[in-house]
């Protein structure tokens, strides 16, 4: 269900690029020092975008440096880290343990279950710093296989329940942003979970997987997630937000739309 909050990195200048990279690979690092080498395999630019935003928010002091990695061993490159990349690793943890507690119930997958119980420690860590983020987020996890498993048609009911898990992710900490950062948040994990279905349509009807998009026509797919969006962006600019403000911009009005567009362009046979 993630991956949809990317850039649009052909709308991107250079230095944007690189301040973007930078933050993904801080982001990356993070993880390994925090929860070992395979963590970095479950990073997610949704989380990267979380970091990125809340680090603008608040306008924290981060450190930009440059090294060599596991990954691109061979050129150096930069990274950013700060104590919101910390946060931004530890959510990123707790949402792949139960990504794969999911793929485990859902398909009795031995490889998810064995690799649930690798981030089980680390998980139990995080719960223990953010107590409240993981209540909220197992909670709306629970409901949300309730709902699905009852095969609810109306897609608002998901879709408010996945907005709720996300709007708590973004929410640091309990401050006078704390409603304003979950009103963001639970709009835009309502336009996620609506786009996923969107996006997943065809495959779950013929795999016969739950998706609550089924009774909505595909000719109005683009209004309902254009005015999801419309929502999310009123949002965004009730936050004092100038710092990466082109970067942010790019991803809620031009990243977001980037696989869906891109689908679009297949459909009509039409290349990049």
């Amino acid at each position: 269900m993630f991956g949809y909050v990317v850039v649009n990195a052909d709308k991107l200048t250079i230095e944007e690029k690189q301040q973007y990279r930078a933050f993904y690979c801080g982001l990356c690092k993070t993880l390994g020092t925090r929860h070992g080498i395979i963590s970095r395999f479950t990073l997610t630019y949704d989380m990267t975008f979380l970091v990125l935003f809340l680090s603008a928010l608040y306008k924290t002091d981060t450190q930009m440096q440059t090294e060599r990695c596991i990954i691109h061993p061979l050129k150096p490159h930069e990274y950013c880290q700060n104590e919101i990349t910390k946060y931004g690793a530890d959510m990123n943890v707790v949402l792949a343990y139960y990504n794969f507690l999911d793929d485990w119930t859902d398909d009795r997958n031995i490889l998810s279950l064995s690799a649930a119980k690798l981030f089980e420690r680390q998980y139990k860590r995080i719960e223990r710093q953010y107590p409240n983020q993981c209540k909220v987020i197992r909670k709306c996890l629970c409901e949300l296989y309730e709902i699905e498993k009852s095969g609810e048609l109306n897609p608002d009911v998901p879709a408010k329940c996945f907005g709720e898990l996300m709007g708590e992710i973004f929410v640091l900490r309990e401050d006078e942003y704390a409603d304003k950062l979950r009103t963001f948040g639970t709009s835009l994990g309502k336009f996620i979970y609506i786009m996923d279905g969107c996006m997943d349509l065809k495959s779950d009807i013929k795999n016969e997987r739950y998706n609550p998009m089924i009774t909505s026509s595909s000719e109005k797919f683009y209004d309902i997630l254009n005015l999801l969006m419309a929502d999310c962006i009123e949002n965004y600019k009730r936050l004092p937000i100038d710092q990466d403000k082109g970067l942010i911009e790019n991803i809620l009005y031009s990243g977001v739309w980037s696989r869906y567009e891109a689908e679009k362009n297949k459909a009509k046979g039409v290349h990049k």
